[in-house]
């Protein structure tokens, strides 16, 4: 594990330190940014990034989020999943990558400066999905602020192909994306996807088996919040409010009009209402002695 620390930044009067960082996830080497603020002990804040080549890197929403985190008195860790960015490893459709977002919140929890009893997580997108099922079940994680994070990746994609292909070009990629398992069908269709080049198979056999509604529905959980973009052209408003029907614990649905799903426009407005839920069940936690939530909430 080696850090390679930068000078120290100012923001809006408030000093903070950014490091670049990496560690180890499996035998992979993950990188990224953690920013913290200068003081004795933070909250800390994991981001997990959505489905693009390059990483967190690629939307300044991330790094305007660390900053804004930081002014507030929070420790916030970006980092690449692998395959993305400049992580090593190879894209794995949302599995392997839940054992990133685990060493990543282990990396943010051992920080000196960071509080060590638990931290807050913001998944984008797929990056939402892979941090609920990485770490619904660990103790320490306080709370999820889910951003464009559909409820079902299935009914997501198969909505996503039926908008732009029909009813008939669905039917063509379920059909090859079973010829996809006995033959390489994807090379001569050059299927990129942000950057990553995709298998129909693993779209089909690993992306489309995440389903978030069932994994909330089959536990009790941390707080919830689900936020999503009123124009979102990925994870649409019906999507949204079945997803938050199955959010038992926390804030709920809160949609910003006028934007989409990388919430272009309404980036401070995103970040603002984020943290404030943050710091409002962090004053929970402190009135109460304990790092553990009640499990219904106002």
């Amino acid at each position: 594990m080696r850090e390679n620390p930068e000078a120290p930044l100012s923001l809006g009067g408030m000093s903070m330190k950014k490091e670049d960082v990496q560690f180890r996830s499996d035998s992979l080497v993950l990188r990224g940014e953690i920013y913290l603020p200068e003081q004795t002990i933070a909250p800390g804040i994991l981001v997990c990034h959505a489905m693009h080549a390059q990483g967190f890197r690629w939307l300044p929403l991330y790094r305007m989020l660390a900053e804004r985190a930081t002014e507030r008195g929070f420790a916030c860790l970006l980092f690449d999943f692998r395959g993305c960015g400049m992580s090593d490893g190879q894209f794995d459709y949302g599995w392997s990558e839940q054992r990133d977002a685990q060493a990543a919140f282990e990396f943010l929890l051992s920080r000196e400066h960071v509080d060590s009893r638990g931290a807050f997580v913001i998944g984008r997108s797929l990056g939402g999905t892979i941090a609920l099922h990485s770490l619904i079940d660990d103790p320490r994680a306080k709370g999820f602020a889910l951003w464009a994070t559909p409820p079902d990746h299935y009914q997501n994609i198969k909505n996503f192909v039926v908008k732009r292909r029909g009813g008939l070009g669905y039917f063509m990629f379920l059909l090859l994306s079973f010829i996809d398992r006995l033959h390489n069908v994807t090379r001569g269709m050059r299927l990129d996807v942000f950057g990553l080049r995709l298998r129909l198979k693993d779209l089909r056999g690993k992306l489309m088996a995440l389903k978030n509604s069932q994994l909330l529905s089959a536990r009790g959980h941390p707080p919830v919040l689900l936020v999503v973009g009123e124009k979102d052209e990925y994870v649409s408003l019906q999507e949204a409010r079945i997803f938050e029907k199955f959010i038992s614990t926390g804030r709920g649905l809160i949609v910003l009009a006028e934007t989409g799903h990388t919430f272009k426009g309404a980036e401070e407005n995103l970040i603002s209402i984020t943290l404030d839920w943050f710091r409002g069940l962090t004053k929970i936690l402190s009135t109460r002695g304990s790092n553990q939530l009640p499990h219904t909430m106002p």
